[in-house]
C-alpha cells in the first residue's frame, strides 16, 4: 500500500498533464485509477458505473416503455390498461428505492429501473406470469422480490460479460506476443499480464 502523499503527488501530476492540449482530447483513465486507489486506501468500496442500454429522463417514459414491451411480449393476450396516476406513484417509489439501495442519483436510478423493467419482460420464462402483468409488479412492498430477481439476472449478465472481455483481451495479448516478438515469455510473465488484464476489466466491487 502506497503512502497517501505518493498518490496525491501522482494525481497532481496527472491533473497537470490533462490540462495540456491534446489532439484526441484528455484521457481520464489515469485519474479514475488514482481516485479509486485513494478511496480504497480510505476504506471506501468502489465500482465503475453500469452502461445502460436506454436513456430515460422522465417518469412517464419508464411507464410507456413497460407497456410497449408488454405488447410485444404478450401479443396474443388482452393487455391491461394503464392507470397513469397509480403507475406514476409506483414508478416514483421504484426510483426512490433504487436511489436508496444503490446510493445513486435520480438520473442513474431511472436508468436502473428501465433496465429492470426490460429484464423482467424479456425473461418471461423466469417470472412465469400466467397473464400479462400490470405496472404494479414493480411495487416495492410485497412485489419487491421481482425487482430483486431481475437485479440478480442483470448482475449475472455483467459477470458473464466481464469474463468474456477478460478472455478476449488475453487472447488478443497472446496473439500480439506471438506475432510481434521472437523472444519467448515465461509462464510467470504471461500469468502476470493476465492478472493485470483481469484487474483492468474486473473492477466490480460491491458497495455493500
Amino acid at each position: 500500500m502506497r503512502h497517501p502523499h505518493e498518490i496525491l503527488d501522482q494525481m497532481e501530476a496527472c491533473l497537470s498533464a490533462l490540462k495540456q492540449t491534446d489532439i484526441i482530447g484528455p484521457n481520464f483513465n489515469s485519474i479514475d485509477d488514482l481516485c479509486i486507489e485513494w478511496l480504497k486506501d480510505r476504506h471506501y468500496s468502489v465500482r465503475p458505473p453500469i452502461g445502460y442500454p436506454v436513456k430515460i429522463t422522465k417518469l412517464d417514459e419508464i411507464i410507456s416503455m413497460f407497456y410497449d414491451f408488454l405488447s410485444t411480449a404478450y401479443q396474443k393476450h388482452l393487455l391491461p390498461s394503464s392507470n397513469i396516476m397509480r403507475d406514476r406513484a409506483i414508478a416514483k417509489a421504484f426510483i426512490e428505492k433504487r436511489m436508496e439501495a444503490d446510493k445513486i442519483n435520480r438520473k442513474d436510478a431511472m436508468q436502473q429501473c428501465a433496465l429492470i423493467v426490460q429484464t423482467v419482460l424479456r425473461t418471461p420464462e423466469v417470472f412465469k406470469f400466467e397473464t400479462p402483468p400490470t405496472f404494479g409488479i414493480f411495487g416495492q412492498a410485497e412485489m419487491g422480490w421481482i425487482t430483486e430477481r431481475a437485479i440478480k439476472i442483470i448482475n449475472e449478465q455483467i459477470t458473464k460479460d466481464n469474463t468474456i472481455a477478460v478472455e478476449k483481451a488475453v487472447d488478443e495479448m497472446t496473439e500480439s506476443i506471438e506475432k510481434n516478438y521472437k523472444m519467448g515469455y515465461s509462464l510467470e510473465e504471461l500469468a502476470a499480464c493476465q492478472k493485470k488484464l483481469e484487474g483492468q476489466y474486473g473492477k466490480k466491487e460491491s458497495k455493500t
